[in-house]
C-alpha cells in the first residue's frame, strides 16, 4: 500500500519570525563581509598606487620651477651606495695586499662604510648634489654648453674601458719649474747644511694635456661628493706648449662584448629600481658638469701666492709665550722645535712646513702665516684646533703650480663659484620629509663589515 503524502504543517507565527530574523542576520553578515573586502581592496589599491605612483612622483625639492622627484632621488642614492660599497671593497683588498703599508686604504674603507651605515648622511649628500646639478644645467644652457647623445654613449663605453677608436697615448714634454733662489737671510735662518729639511729646488713638471682614465670596478658616475671618480677625466697641467700628439692603440674587446657586459650591468642595477634612462641621465649630467668646470676654470692661473713657513706647536698659550721669549733671547729655533713642538711630523726638521698656498692649512694658521711680511718675522701665538702655534716666515712668492696643486686650485675655484651661485638663489626649497624616502639599500655586505671592523 502506497504511503500517503503528508500535508505540510502550517508555519506558526513564531517560526516565521525566527526565519525572518535569521535572514536579516545572514544579510547583515554578507553586507559587513562585502564592506570589509571593499575596504581591504581600497587599502591594497592605495598602497600599490602610493608605492608605485604617488611616492615616486612626490617632489622633495624645488630649484626654481625644476622639481626633484622621489624616484630620481632614490635611484641616485642607490647608485651612490652601490659605488661606495664597490670602492670600499677595493680599498679593503688593497689594504690586505700591501700589509703594514695598507692601513690608509683600510681607514678609508672604514670611513666609507661608516657613511653607508648612516643612510641620511648619504641621502643628504646626494640631494645636495642633485640640486647643484640643476644649477649647473641652467648655467650651461645660458653659456650654450650642451652634451650630445654620442658623447654620452662614448662616456658609457669608456667607463667600461671600451675604446672603439683606440685609446690615446700622449707625448709628454718635461719642463723645469724654478722656485725662488734662497736669500742670505733664508740661509741664515734655516742653516741648510745643518738640517735635513728639504729646501725648494727645481723640479720637473710635465707640460700639456695628460689624459688619465681612472675608474672603479663599478662603471658609473658618482653623485656623492668625494667618494669615487667613475668616468675618465682630463687633468690640465699648466703649460705654454701645444697639445701633444696622440697615438691610437687597439681596443681590447669588441662592440658585441661591450654590449653584453653593459646589459649585464643594467640588469644588475635594475634590481634596485635604477632604469637605463636614469643611468644615461646621470652620465649626461656628469659630462655637463665636466664641460662647465672647464669653462669656469679656464682662466685660473697656473701659479699661486704661497708662503714658506715653519712652526712650533705647543698645548697652551703660556707655553707658546715662553718659547717666544727664548727665541727673543737668541736660542736656536730648530733646537726649541725639537724640544717643545707637539707636531711629530716635522719637529725634528725645525717644524718646516715647506711652501703652501691658500686652502692648504687651517684658516687661523693660514691667515697668520700670510699676514707675516718679512723673512724671519715671528707671529704672536696663534690658536687653532690643534693647539697654539708660533709661526716664522721663511719666504713669500708667487710660484708655479705642479699638476696636482693646479688641479686642486681649479677644483676649489669651481666649488667656490658653485657655492656662490647657490647662495644667491632664493628659490631653492627642500621638503623636510625627504629623509622618509632615503633608501638604505644596497646594504653593506656583512662579510665586508666584519672584515673592516673586527678587532
Amino acid at each position: 500500500m502506497a504511503n500517503t503524502p503528508q500535508k505540510p504543517r502550517p508555519q506558526t507565527r513564531k517560526h516565521l519570525a525566527r526565519q525572518e530574523k535569521e535572514g536579516r542576520q545572514i544579510k547583515a553578515v554578507v553586507i559587513v563581509t562585502a564592506v570589509i573586502l571593499a575596504v581591504v581592496l581600497v587599502m591594497v589599491g592605495y598602497a600599490l598606487i602610493d608605492n608605485y605612483y604617488l611616492k615616486p612622483n612626490k617632489t622633495i625639492a624645488y630649484v626654481g620651477e625644476t622639481e626633484i622627484k622621489v624616484s630620481d632621488f632614490q635611484a641616485n642614492v642607490k647608485l651612490s651606495r652601490l659605488n661606495m660599497i664597490t670602492q670600499a671593497s677595493q680599498y679593503y683588498q688593497y689594504g690586505q695586499m700591501f700589509g703594514d703599508y695598507g692601513s690608509q686604504f683600510i681607514s678609508t674603507a672604514q670611513s666609507m662604510v661608516a657613511q653607508l651605515n648612516d643612510p641620511v648622511q648619504v641621502g643628504e649628500a646626494v640631494l645636495d648634489d642633485m640640486i647643484n646639478n640643476v644649477l649647473i644645467e641652467e648655467e650651461a644652457a645660458k653659456r650654450g654648453i650642451t652634451v650630445s647623445p654620442e658623447e654620452v654613449q662614448q662616456a658609457i663605453q669608456e667607463a667600461f674601458a671600451f675604446y672603439p677608436q683606440g685609446t690615446k697615448t700622449p707625448t709628454v714634454t718635461p719642463t723645469i719649474v724654478n722656485t725662488p733662489t734662497l736669500s742670505s737671510a733664508q740661509i741664515e735662518l734655516i742653516h741648510p747644511t745643518d738640517t735635513a729639511t728639504p729646501v725648494p729646488t727645481a723640479t720637473e713638471t710635465p707640460e700639456g694635456f695628460v689624459p688619465t682614465a681612472t675608474q672603479t670596478a663599478t662603471p658609473l658616475p658618482t653623485e656623492v661628493g668625494a667618494t669615487a671618480t667613475l668616468t675618465p677625466t682630463m687633468t690640465l697641467i699648466p703649460s705654454e706648449t701645444p697639445i701633444p700628439s696622440e697615438t691610437p692603440t687597439p681596443t681590447p674587446y669588441t662592440t658585441q662584448l661591450f654590449a653584453k657586459e653593459y646589459k649585464t650591468y643594467l640588469d644588475s642595477v635594475k634590481v634596485y629600481g635604477i632604469s637605463d634612462e636614469q643611468l644615461t641621465e646621470m652620465f649626461r649630467l656628469q659630462l655637463l658638469r665636466d664641460k662647465l668646470f672647464e669653462e669656469i676654470t679656464k682662466d685660473v692661473p697656473a701659479e699661486q701666492e704661497q708662503v714658506w713657513a715653519r712652526h712650533i706647536l705647543v698645548a697652551a698659550e703660556d707655553e707658546a709665550n715662553m718659547v717666544i721669549e727664548k727665541l727673543n733671547a737668541g736660542e736656536d729655533w730648530a733646537t726649541l722645535a725639537a724640544t717643545y713642538s707637539l707636531d711629530t711630523s716635522n719637529k725634528d726638521n725645525g717644524g718646516d712646513l715647506g711652501w703652501f698656498g691658500r686652502g692648504a692649512m687651517i684658516k687661523e694658521f693660514e691667515d697668520a702665516a700670510f699676514a707675516l711680511t718679512e723673512v724671519g718675522q715671528i707671529s704672536a701665538p696663534v690658536q687653532t684646533s690643534e693647539g697654539w702655534h708660533i709661526i716664522q716666515l721663511l719666504g713669500k712668492a708667487t710660484n708655479p703650480l705642479n699638476s696636482d696643486d693646479y688641479a686642486t686650485l681649479k677644483q676649489t675655484t669651481f666649488d667656490n663659484w658653485l657655492k656662490d651661485l647657490r647662495d644667491a638663489r632664493t628659490d631653492i626649497v627642500i621638503d623636510s620629509t625627504w629623509t622618509e624616502f632615503t633608501p638604505d639599500t644596497p646594504a653593506v655586505p656583512a662579510e665586508l663589515q666584519a672584515a673592516l671592523f673586527s678587532s
